[in-house]
């Protein structure tokens, strides 16, 4: 089964996210399809983003292996490491250069080490019963990439015969492959064939799998599938790359309605919206990967601490960890690293604070493991008397249901559920409110004829169980 090629225009047009925004009520033909069915794995994961730069102090595959444990009992289940290839010299960016700028597909970069290195990292993590997946950078290669000399056809052309960047972009570092040639497709599936098989890692992470024809990456899924089962991310937002290639894809539309309603004047309400439009939209049973931060906005936007504040960071943690999606967490954030991690320089994340942050965390991701009510539960929103500070909703599968209730706002907040409300939406007639993580009473008791009164503090959240 595969889906058509979508036109470009529209490509380029969600870009740069701008296709999720407002409400909008109609219903897509995607919506009515289901999306591809993930592995339970994958559906269950914890992903934790990796920049070998600066992760640990020796910047290396082996300084990141020292620290796998602690990443095992963070909670995290699925390392993504940025890319791990030569970075391209011509042209480059910065000190060090992009790591997005690829000299060479088949080979690591010796700033972190050996592929012998790489290897015993990978064995590490499987014995660590965690998965590994990497960065493919599809589009483009750098300029001292030996195809430059070898295959210049490979490459898009100006009307001077010139190898180009990509088209709209500040991309000079780079030179933008041409997927009209099926030469093109072989070469890159390969690439994805070896780190796979011959390598054995997890998957990709794709980076700007847009501007790539969604063919390619269908037919790249169908080669993979019969090698192993893998997880794959689109970094993009187009419903079609669920129904075939891709098991996730990037909740932008979360992350770029969040400013306005925990810093400003929008509604928590807003969240709604988006969710109605992702309904509307996606496929039944999309992942949508939820975040806080990555590479791209800690370096260009701010650090999460610094972007939504020292309780903000934690509250917008407990929304994106609960709602239905696969969570993110960029690494630093587990200890609220302040720096800002750039991404053609060697920045050292800043470990000897945050130990709050990092129990937060790893109470957090406990709960959501050993939750099945957040790793494929229903979603049920629940209407408090401050819906415009308050997001409160419930996700429940069989016999785990949790109530979930976050302050986006910096007041303090009291307000009311209908004890009713609960109760209907999970089918009981009387019910306990246990605490199992964050601020509130520990057990609040009601029937369906009860006003239920909590208060959350400025930027608070609350995790109950329902029974």
């Amino acid at each position: 089964m595969k889906t058509n090629v979508l036109l470009l225009s529209f490509v380029v047009a969600c870009l740069f996210f701008g296709c999720e925004y407002g409400r909008n009520d109609a219903v897509d033909d995607f919506a009515s399809m289901p999306a591809r069915e993930s592995e339970p794995w994958v559906r269950d994961a914890v992903i934790y983003e990796i920049y070998l730069r600066s992760f640990s102090p020796e910047g290396t595959f082996a300084g990141l292996e020292q620290r796998l444990p602690e990443l095992r009992d963070l909670g995290v289940s699925v390392l993504w490491l940025m890319p791990i290839h030569p970075v391209g010299q011509e042209n480059k960016k910065g000190t060090l250069g992009s790591p997005y700028s690829i000299q060479d597909y088949f080979d690591v970069n010796s700033e972190f080490g050996t592929m012998e290195d790489f290897r015993r990292l990978l064995n590490a993590v499987h014995e660590h019963g965690m998965k590994l997946i990497i960065d493919l950078v599809a589009n483009h290669t750098a300029w001292d990439n030996p195809l430059i000399e070898e295959q210049k056809n490979w490459y898009v052309q100006n009307d001077r015969g010139e190898i180009v960047h990509p088209a709209g972009t500040d991309w000079w570092d780079v030179a933008d492959l041409n997927y009209d040639n099926p030469e093109v497709w072989e070469y890159m599936k390969e690439v994805m064939r070896f780190w796979v098989e011959d390598i054995g890692i997890d998957g990709f992470r794709c980076d700007v799998s847009e501007l790539v024809p969604i063919e390619f990456w269908e037919e790249a899924r169908e080669m993979l599938d019969a090698i192993k089962p893998v997880m794959m991310i689109s970094e993009g937002t187009l419903p079609a790359h669920h129904i075939y290639a891709f098991d996730i894809t990037y909740s932008w539309n979360l992350y770029h309605a969040l400013p306005g309603i925990v810093h400003s004047e929008d509604p928590a309400t807003a969240i709604d919206d988006l969710l109605l439009n992702e309904a509307n939209r996606y496929p039944r049973g999309s992942l949508r990967m939820r975040f806080k931060s990555n590479h791209d906005e800690n370096a260009w936007d701010a650090p999460a601490v610094e972007k939504w504040g020292p309780e903000g960071t934690k509250a917008v943690g407990t929304l994106v960890t609960t709602l239905p999606g696969v969570p993110l967490l960029y690494n630093g954030d587990e200890v609220g690293n302040p720096k800002r991690l750039e991404l053609f320089e060697r920045v050292p994340i800043e470990w000897e604070e945050g130990d709050e942050y990092r129990s937060f965390y790893t109470e957090l991701f406990s709960l959501y493991n050993e939750s099945s009510a957040f790793r494929k539960g229903e979603f049920v929103k629940i209407t408090t008397t401050e819906d415009n500070s308050i997001y409160s909703f419930i996700r429940w599968y069989d016999n785990d249901i949790k109530l979930v209730l976050i302050n986006l706002k910096a007041d303090d907040i009291m307000f009311e559920a209908r004890g009713g409300a609960l109760l209907d939406a999970v089918g009981m007639q009387s019910g306990t409110l246990s605490k199992k993580f964050g601020h509130g009473d520990d057990v609040v008791h009601f029937t369906s004829d009860d006003t239920i009164s909590l208060s959350l503090p400025a930027y608070g959240y609350a995790i109950y169980d329902v029974r």
